[in-house]
């Protein structure tokens, strides 16, 4: 259990006060984080480093000082502007200012590690006050005079997870262990401060880029499937449980996915996307499926090492019926490059084109399924597989509904962490849309479909089949 903790202050002095718009990027993860607060949860990125040993306190002091010093959004503030020519949200970088650094001591070396999780789930626990404080928290955990970890939880709006390759970096060749989960960042040029990214956006180039980013997501909106009627009230958050969190873990489906990916040659990325595709429209008897992915949005040099956030949903639409899975995987693939391509965007905008294309369509559109491929260092294998194997490996998979930090706007939001360990798969479902139930049966059909797409080529009537006919196996009909 966390101690009660001493404090230390990192002092830092960088220049001159500023105000900036917020990024797109950001406005999203605003949006995001203020939704989320009703339900008691906080868009928060955590990271636990191990530190070398023979790193001194004086040492990450030294080290998280010159951090805010280098990475200006790491000591920023989100600004609300209510009136006036100017209202909406911005951000002020300030020139000075010192961040707490809590300080937990422990009775040995064995317990440190175990301190360090139950302080970095403290550190996580309340959402950040953007407005108020400084979106960076850090504790460090271990004997006395002998730190072993440093714990740093990150607020969405200043980071994403490409940001925070860099801020590791930075760490590492201070004071931390590199973990093998953890890559490099992929440039060592600086890359943009929050201010010139903003400024980026609103010059002419990025402007026309955004849009065709809208012509492509328009196009998307008017071929995607009509969503039921709401259900419950619109503006209700209701309970802090009102979203539920399935997650899965299979050998079977890790085998699966990398044979998938070599028979069809496209990419796991693509090919789970083209999965969460055909589940979606054949559960919904849609002639088409959508989906929304995240885009990175780094591949310019000068955001590869932006310590900001770049990344955003874009809008994607792909069309299911009469497609065998290798037919549908290629499209897939097709679609989402196009909407990769054009991936920022003023939010608003957004907002305001699905508006108008329920208008003119005279549906509900729930444009929030949500796709986020998280890679790591290292790659799944892809190799050819067999059935016998599939059904060997099929028992040892894990399915269970957990707690998470993370909330969002989203009827349905599958993420995949995909490493050569294999793949973890958790479906954020919002109970107001979908049951509990409704959740085992989607995942069970992502699975099925792809061990059956593994070994042979599923045509579109087996495609509808498998998906219809999934039921969770015995492992998952006791997540309750």
């Amino acid at each position: 259990m966390p101690t009660t903790p001493e404090h230390r202050p990192v002092r830092f002095a960088a220049g001159e006060a500023h105000r900036a718009p917020l990024t797109w990027s950001q406005r999203y993860y605003l949006a995001e984080t203020d939704a989320a607060r009703p339900l008691g949860r906080g868009l928060a990125i955590r990271r636990l480093y191990e530190l070398r040993p023979g790193v001194s306190e004086q040492d990450v002091v030294a080290a998280l000082r010159d951090l805010l010093h280098r990475f200006e959004g790491l000591r920023s503030t989100v600004v609300r502007e209510t009136v006036g020519a100017d209202a909406g949200a911005g951000q002020h970088v300030h020139p000075e200012g010192v961040l707490r650094l809590a300080v937990h001591a422990v009775d040995g070396e064995a317990q440190a590690a175990e301190a360090a999780a139950a302080v970095l789930d403290a550190l996580a626990a309340k959402p950040f006050e953007v407005a108020e404080e400084w979106p960076v928290r850090a504790a460090l955990i271990g004997p006395a005079g002998s730190p072993r970890f440093l714990a740093l939880v990150f607020s969405h709006v200043a980071v994403d997870a490409f940001a925070l390759l860099p801020v590791t970096d930075h760490l590492v060749a201070a004071v931390a262990v590199r973990r093998p989960e953890w890559p490099p960042a992929r440039s060592r040029d600086a890359g943009r401060s929050p201010r010139e990214q903003a400024a980026a956006e609103a010059a002419e180039p990025s402007r026309r880029t955004a849009e065709r980013a809208l012509r492509r997501a328009a196009e998307a909106f008017r071929a995607m499937p009509a969503a039921p009627p709401a259900q419950g009230p619109p503006d209700d958050a209701g309970s802090a449980d009102r979203c539920r969190f399935l997650s899965r873990t299979s050998p079977a489906l890790d085998l699966a996915a990398g044979a998938v990916s070599l028979r069809t040659g496209e990419g796991v990325a693509t090919v789970l996307a083209a999965a969460m595709v055909a589940v979606d429209a054949h559960l919904a008897d849609s002639p088409t499926g959508y989906l929304q992915l995240l885009a990175a949005n780094r591949s310019r040099p000068e955001t590869v090492n932006a310590v900001v956030p770049c990344s955003q949903p874009v809008p994607c639409c792909v069309p299911v019926a009469g497609s065998s899975f290798p037919e549908l995987v290629r499209a897939t693939a097709s679609a989402t490059l196009g909407a990769l391509r054009f991936g920022s965007y003023p939010p608003d905008r957004l907002a305001g084109l699905h508006r108008a294309v329920e208008r003119e369509r005279g549906v509900r559109l729930d444009i929030t399924p949500t796709f986020n491929y998280r890679p790591r260092a290292s790659a799944l294998p892809r190799r050819v597989v067999t059935a016998a194997e599939l059904e060997e490996s099929a028992a040892a998979g894990a399915t269970r509904w957990v707690p998470s930090d993370l909330v969002w706007r989203s009827s349905r939001y599958l993420s995949a962490d995909v490493s050569e360990s294999g793949i973890r798969l958790v479906l954020q479902v919002d109970t107001r849309v979908h049951t509990p139930r409704w959740a085992e049966h989607w995942m069970a059909a992502l699975e099925r479909l792809l061990c059956a797409a593994a070994t042979r080529e599923v045509t579109a009537e087996e495609l509808r089949r498998v998906v219809k006919e999934s039921q969770p196996t015995r492992q998952e009909s006791r997540c309750r």
